[in-house]
């Protein structure tokens, strides 16, 4: 399902992931990358499946704002 033209892709990832191994958001993110999608991995040291702690979720909501704030500038005027 990778390809070009898709939208952009942000993925949060903890590398410690008992239920989705981390290599598959990591071998998402190069696809993505080599299809000249616009993408970001951000990744929770030590995160588990979604088993954030808050200050690990503040992070995760940072990157995601700055992530949207750049593909809206990348947009351009409406």
């Amino acid at each position: 399902h990778v390809r070009a033209g898709v939208p952009p892709v942000i993925t949060i990832h903890g590398d410690a992931d008992p239920v989705v191994p981390y290599a598959h958001g990591a071998r998402l993110h190069e696809a993505l990358g080599r299809a000249g999608v616009a993408n970001q991995l951000v990744t929770i040291k030590g995160g588990q499946h979604g088993r954030f702690t808050r200050a690990e979720m503040d992070a995760a909501y940072a990157a995601i704002r700055q992530f949207l704030d750049k593909q809206i500038g990348a947009a351009g005027p409406p």
